[in-house]
């Protein structure tokens, strides 16, 4: 996904929160994921003077007519996975290369390019009558020019947390008029997260977790806080050994030692050429992670994408960390 793991997704992510209910303030106390409480951002449900017309808000605020929801280009992970989950694939009419689920998404759809390079000129001449963009998609001058052309755009709001995941599937339920299968699928998710707070219960273990993204000259780029990586590594149980920095930061051999990480987690499409630099580096050697050749590693949207997908992808991780003799 050219979200983290394309370009630093979680750096600079605006926060457009969903009112939580209480089940869901609950469960969040219970993951220790911090949340804010701001204004809940959904249709308003407003008709225009054609008396079809529907106005949204989007996650910036903006006041967004809709025409129609039957040629949708979709542009982030997130969104497809969403609209694939609510059966609505048949609306949509192109997606971004960070769309990776459902497989067939990229097959059977026509290609946006990565969501933090798009081309407005090639998003246009598609023809969309919706444009359903992550808030954190680029560049700001495409994202310009296509709200400037005339067809609807609606940013969504990206924030990577578990009630964020659910307040995005309601937006969305609503956007395609598909709200009873939007509660339904946010019901299914509600409850994998109550599978995933239980084995959280019964294993208390909190190893140390460093994301490396991908490595430059040789150092590796670690997430720190306010990223997609930090948000899944305490969601699964663990303590994002890079916390104490903000964003992605290129660590050196000294500072990698001091952050002692016990778990090396990795994206599937990096993790061979990441594994074997580090294998070499002699201070990497001297972390625990580097003494017990502790590597983990899931495909990059399913770790970073908090979408549908999320709650079981956490729960998966959880038990890989466990299994590498560091239970989580």
């Amino acid at each position: 996904m050219k979200t983290e793991w394309g370009t630093n997704r979680g750096e600079g992510q605006r926060s457009a929160g969903f009112l939580l209910s209480r089940r869901s303030v609950g469960a969040m106390l219970a993951f220790g994921v911090a949340s804010a409480s701001v204004p809940r951002v959904g249709l308003a449900q407003e008709a225009t003077d054609t008396g079809a017309d529907r106005i949204v808000t989007d996650c910036r605020g903006r006041r967004v007519t809709l025409r129609g929801a039957t040629r949708i280009a979709s542009i982030g992970g997130p969104i497809t996975e969403t609209l694939y989950a609510l059966g609505r694939s048949n609306e949509i009419l192109a997606v971004d290369q960070t769309s990776t689920w459902p497989e067939q998404a990229r097959k059977e759809k026509k290609d946006l390019g990565y969501m933090r390079a798009i081309s407005s000129e090639g998003v246009l001449s598609l023809r969309p009558d919706l444009v359903l963009a992550m808030n954190d998609s680029g560049p700001p001058a495409a994202m310009d020019q296509l709200m400037a052309s005339g067809v609807p755009v609606v940013f969504v709001d990206a924030t990577p947390s578990p009630e964020a995941i659910e307040g995005r599937i309601r937006f969305l339920a609503d956007i395609v008029g598909g709200r009873q299968k939007g509660e339904e699928l946010c019901s299914s998710i509600a409850g994998q997260f109550r599978q995933l707070e239980a084995w959280r219960s019964a294993h208390v273990g909190k190893p140390r977790v460093l994301f490396v993204m991908r490595m430059t000259n040789n150092r590796p780029m670690a997430a720190g806080t306010g990223t997609a990586a930090d948000a899944m590594i305490r969601l699964a149980g663990g303590v994002n050994a890079g916390a104490g920095m903000q964003g992605y930061k290129i660590v050196d051999q000294e500072n990698l030692v001091a952050l002692r990480p016990d778990i090396i987690l990795l994206m599937d499409q990096t993790a061979a050429a990441i594994r074997s630099t580090l294998q070499a580096d002699p201070g990497f050697k001297l972390t625990p992670a580097g003494r017990n050749h502790a590597f983990v590693s899931m495909e990059g949207e399913r770790l970073l994408g908090f979408g549908p997908r999320t709650p079981q992808a956490a729960l998966d991780l959880a038990r890989m960390m466990a299994a590498v003799g560091h239970p989580a």
